[in-house]
């Protein structure tokens, strides 16, 4: 049997290189972005889109470009309309019936309230988390379909793109203060261990809807200690706030934990805890 092809959206991103190593042990693959040099391709072109379709005639999409940034969708819904929901309804659209497409959402899709959060319990509080809710909408209508909602941690491996810890370890060693919720809750995975767990329900032909989490969580600011403890870094520097004193930012539920019971049940195996996940780094 060929191996099949697998067309990585975002290339680019945070998660996109991830993917792409991950990806590789398993079939071909090709990366989409728009300044990709394997497949240059705005999402939001449709003409673009078909001619990527048409080019490499993938058997599996795994859909990680988005517009992520929850303050500048809140400022700018009508584009994070379009780069959310509609690119992803153009894609969905334009696969051959039988491609298999994974779309990575959000922890933004559920409400301001105590967590864990689990499926089927939906409630977006911000233009970003109603815009990734709707793109899962329209992925969900294809035959084979799988949503996989989560927040990631790791080291970015494309300049100058920064992650969530790289900003923490990046300005803690250069001594300067940085700010992080103590009232934030949040239970992240490493973008290496989202990856492995993306090829494991590929491989189970899992459908559907999914938290992919850690099985335990921790606010911002416990998260900040627990890198800098890793890396030996001194915390003298304030670097706790809560998030209520912060002016003109885009509504945000406090506690974004999930629960991922259901995809532990489904690849029969236990999700990590955060400090596994910070081990990775």
């Amino acid at each position: 049997m060929s191996k099949p092809k697998i067309l990585i959206t975002g290339i680019n991103g945070l998660l996109g290189p991830y993917l792409k190593k991950a990806a590789s042990k398993y079939g071909q693959v090709a990366g989409l972005s728009r300044s990709s040099k394997e497949y240059p391709c705005d999402l939001k072109n449709k003409i673009e889109v078909q001619r990527v379709i048409r080019d490499f005639r993938p058997d599996i999409v795994l859909h990680a470009a988005a517009m992520t940034d929850v303050d500048e969708c809140e400022k700018n819904p009508d584009e994070a309309e379009l780069v959310n929901h509609e690119a992803t309804r153009t894609l969905s659209e334009l696969l051959f019936p039988d491609t298999y497409i994974v779309f990575f959402s959000t922890i933004a899709v559920y409400p301001n309230s105590v967590g864990p959060h689990t499926e089927g319990t939906e409630n977006p509080v911000n233009v970003y988390g109603r815009t990734k809710l709707s793109a899962e909408k329209v992925a969900l209508k294809r035959k084979k379909s799988l949503i996989l909602r989560t927040t990631l941690i790791g080291k970015s491996l494309v300049s100058p793109r920064i992650s969530l810890t790289d900003f923490i370890i990046n300005n803690l060693k250069d001594k300067k203060p940085i700010t992080l919720f103590s009232d934030v809750l949040f239970s992240p995975l490493h973008t290496s261990t989202l990856a492995e767990l993306t090829m494991q329900a590929i491989d189970k032909g899992l459908s559907g809807v999914y938290n992919a989490s850690t099985i335990d969580g921790v606010s911002k600011s416990e998260f900040g200690y627990m890198v800098a403890k890793k890396y030996g870094l001194d915390t003298d520097k304030k670097i706790v706030n809560s998030s209520k004193n912060i002016l003109d930012r885009a509504p945000r539920s406090l506690d974004s934990r999930l629960d991922p019971s259901l995809l532990e049940d489904k690849l029969l195996k236990k999700m990590p805890l955060v400090l596994d996940e910070i081990n990775k780094l």
